[in-house]
């Protein structure tokens, strides 16, 4: 078995949407020297951070405050039987995600969408957050109907936002999270993945009460036969 981490690394100041607040982590100011046998104390971090910072998975409340929360989502969906499709290759990066890239995709690696899976998109192609990162074109309409239809659990992308880029609006999230599929964004590593061949992801999120988001530490669990 071979962990591959998916998640991108939180540091003070770092922005992983343009529209929200940066990551702060800071020293906490404690004195508590001398306390629990040792002279100078313990350390704490005082941190602070959107729910939709970093590698994170959006849910239905994000755009509905009636609908289901972090604490409530359903875990099941958020491990299980995943695949990639990278489509880097096949697009520039002003150029949206459609249905027709993803099943080229497909068909080049020879791995299918099936019911009740997690999907994950190379789309991006570089290193997170180099030039262009924040404008890249992300999924259109053609891979929103097509998801509901294949009824899968969770699509996941390489980029800071689902839909088309940051600033575009929310209609592929809207219409994801009305149908039951969650959505992360921010992944990192997704080269690492196999193409030819399935494997296990898994993220759980924080219980965050009332939460829209929440990062997650998104792993993949290779069998050492795919190594």
């Amino acid at each position: 078995m071979k962990i591959i981490d998916l998640t991108l690394e939180l540091y003070d100041g770092l922005v992983t949407n343009n529209d929200l607040s940066a990551i702060g982590i800071k020293d906490e100011p404690l004195e508590h020297k001398g306390k629990y046998s040792h002279p100078k104390g313990f350390r704490s971090k005082l941190i602070s951070f959107s729910d939709h910072s970093g590698t994170h998975v959006d849910v239905p409340s994000h755009f509905s405050e009636k609908e289901e929360s972090v604490e409530n989502i359903n875990l099941k969906k958020m491990f299980g039987d995943a695949l990639i499709l990278d489509v880097s290759m096949l697009k520039a990066a002003h150029e949206p995600v459609t249905k027709d890239l993803l099943e080229e995709a497909e068909r080049r690696q020879g791995v299918y969408v099936e019911k009740d899976d997690i999907v994950l998109i190379r789309a991006w192609g570089k290193s997170w957050g180099e030039e262009g990162f924040f404008e890249a074109q992300a999924l259109d309409d053609s891979v929103a109907q097509w998801f509901i239809e294949k009824q899968i659990h969770i699509v996941g992308v390489d980029l800071p936002n689902a839909d088309l880029f940051q600033g575009s609006g929310s209609g592929i999230h809207q219409k994801l999270l009305n149908n039951d599929i969650y959505i992360v964004e921010n992944l990192v590593n997704l080269e690492k993945l196999p193409k030819h061949s399935r494997f296990l992801f898994f993220g759980i999120p924080l219980k965050l009460k009332n939460a829209t988001a929440s990062p997650i530490r998104a792993l993949s669990i290779l069998d050492s036969q795919l190594i």
